[in-house]
């Protein structure tokens, strides 16, 4: 069945919206080093690192003082960031990488 005019048109306008939509934001919070790896503390890092797995998205840019990557979950633009900051820090990171996003 051929799409009708009103499907295509909405179509298009989900695919222009697609396009220019600020990516979500993901902010898993941790603390740095190997003494904090697999403990409550970085159950934010792990998170990150789950969703990232299950998209297919690489968290290993640096930007702003966090490990941070880009991608989609369906059709929405993502990006992933664990602060390497101590978790107490992480405000400063996560409003940084927030003020490029917007």
């Amino acid at each position: 069945m051929p799409p009708t005019a009103p499907a295509a048109a909405c179509k298009a306008a989900t695919a222009a919206a697609t396009a220019t939509q600020k990516p979500w934001l993901f902010v898993g919070l941790g603390n740095p080093g190997r003494m904090f790896k697999g403990t409550r503390h970085n159950i934010g890092f792990e998170m990150i690192d789950a969703i990232a797995e299950a998209e297919g998205i690489s968290v290993s840019n640096k930007q702003f003082k966090a490990m941070v990557g880009k991608g989609l979950i369906g059709d929405v633009p993502v990006m992933l960031a664990k602060p390497q900051t101590f978790m107490n820090a992480s405000g400063w990171t996560a409003s940084f990488i927030f003020q490029d996003t917007t």
